[in-house]
């Protein structure tokens, strides 16, 4: 099944973001530090014209590796239940690093839920350091690859 990928402002990332993410809490906890500032992206997966997939891409350093410049960071990144496997999360995933070369990224990187490594290493991403706790979200990794 095909997963077309385009720009979609930060409001609409809330509806797969809030109930994939945030399951339960306020509205207010989809919405991100950062959502709005000038070069952050955000890209939505679509299947027969519904959203069925977001990813947030905004500048920001690595904390492990602060002397890198052109760092970005993917965040908010969910695929709604009945598309997984499907590749939509693939497709999303390709765009952002993508873009994050087009816009002379030199790293790209975020805090991934346990449950998907094993997703962000198929796309090339390794993971640094220890598994931690974000109170809102649960077990993840950082993880992070080099872009050029």
């Amino acid at each position: 099944m095909n997963c077309s990928v385009r720009f979609i402002s930060a409001e609409e990332t809330v509806a797969v973001r809030l109930p994939i993410l945030r399951a339960g809490m306020p509205r207010e906890a989809a919405i991100f530090p950062g959502d709005d500032a000038p070069e952050t992206r955000h890209f939505g997966g679509f299947q027969h014209g519904a959203l069925v997939g977001v990813a947030t891409l905004l500048r920001a350093p690595l904390p492990e590796r602060p002397e890198v410049a052109e760092a970005w960071q993917l965040r908010g990144m969910a695929t709604l239940p009945e598309v997984r496997g499907l590749r939509c999360g693939s497709a999303l995933m390709r765009t952002c690093l993508e873009h994050a070369r087009a816009e002379g990224g030199a790293l790209l990187w975020c805090n991934a839920r346990s449950p998907a490594v094993a997703f962000y290493r198929r796309h090339g991403l390794e993971t640094m350091g220890e598994e931690f706790n974000i109170p809102t979200a649960g077990p993840h990794f950082r993880m992070a690859i080099a872009l050029r």
